[in-house]
Order: C-alpha cells, then structure tokens, then sequence
C-alpha cells in the first residue's frame, strides 16, 4: 500500500508542476536592437512628437470651423503596435513573474506606423505638416527595428483626393488616431529604453 501512495504523491507533485508551469529560470532574453543611447533619443523624439500631433489637432488655422474633437478616431489598421508592445506579466503558480515582450515585433510595428503617418502627413497637401511628418522621419532614421521594413507606405488616399473639407475631416480623424498611436509608441519605447524586459 505505501508503495502505491508514493507512486500517487509524485504523480500529483508532477501534475501540480506542470499545470502551473513551475520554473526557476529566467525568461528568454531577446537580442538587443537598440542601443541605450539610441533607446533614450528614441523615448525622448516620441514624446516631443506625441506634443506636435497634439498641437495639430488644436491649431485653428488647420480645423477652424471645424469640431475636430467630435470627430472619431481613424488609426493604421494595419498594424498591431498596441498588442504588440504591450508587456505581458503573468504569475505563475509558483508566484514568480514572469514578463513576455518581443522587442523587435515591437519596433517593426512601430516602423510600419510610422512610415504610413509620414507618407500620409506628407502627402496632404492644403497645409503645411512638414514640420510633424519631419519630426516622424527623425525618429524612424533613429529608432531603426531590428527586422526592416519596406517603405512601401503609401498616403492615405482620402487626404488627397476629393471634396477640401472632406480632407480636412478625414486629417482631423487621421491626426487622432496619430495621436493614439504616437501616445503607445512614446510608452513603448519608454519601456523599451528601461530594459525592464531585458532583466
């Protein structure tokens, strides 16, 4: 009998183990892609760029007349930077912590974002956004992600064609979703530059 209880006691230790994925070591560690000095620039330009869109969307030279803040939000469908770059924790049974983040799935989605708002900040042509599609250009040249990305971006053909009012709609919906984005990229690459995930 006592035989057979041991036999039942490691089943139900080994069972225990691997429902709760029981482990000592240390999350797998993924190349880095930027550099320290890099990381801060890059945290830094995203959130003097998360200030720029902002200033866009309230310029009444660009959206007078217009309630832009009624507007909905229009972001990059294709793309999935937010769920991407957001740190997953999970607590094992064990009570240790255990973070998931792929740092160069993040850049690359960060890099398609950001070539499709310059091209289409740059493409929209009744006013000038150089300024903000330039600020865009600065931190993609330098915050590059480890697996590059064509630029093959094209603009947002509702800001170049049809109706000037319309465009100007679809630019105060684009510039929202611009900001909602920037805002993740600015968060993403704060974290990025902590190397939490790298610990």
């Amino acid at each position: 009998m006592l035989p057979n209880f041991y036999l039942y006691l490691a089943s139900c230790v080994l069972l225990l183990a691997l429902s709760c994925q029981v482990s000592m070591g240390t999350p797998m560690r993924t190349p880095r892609s930027l550099d320290s000095e890099k990381c801060s620039q890059c945290a830094d330009l995203s959130r003097e760029l998360v200030k720029n869109v902002r200033k866009l969307l309230d310029n009444e030279n660009l959206f007078g007349g217009l309630n832009c803040s009624e507007q909905r939000v229009e972001v990059n469908s294709k793309t999935q930077t937010v769920l991407a770059c957001e740190p997953n924790t999970n607590t094992r049974c064990s009570g240790q912590r255990n973070t998931t983040f792929s740092e160069s799935e993040c850049l690359r989605n960060i890099r398609i974002d950001l070539e499709h708002y310059a091209a289409s900040l740059q493409a929209y042509k009744q006013a000038d956004l150089s300024s903000t599609a330039q600020d865009t250009q600065n931190l993609l040249n330098i915050c590059p992600s480890t697996q590059w990305v064509s630029s093959s971006q094209v603009a947002d053909p509702k800001l170049t064609s049809g109706d000037p009012v319309d465009q100007r709609v679809h630019l105060c919906k684009v510039l929202k979703g611009f900001h909602l984005r920037v805002i993740t990229i600015s968060r993403a690459m704060g974290y990025i530059s902590a190397g939490d995930h790298r610990k």
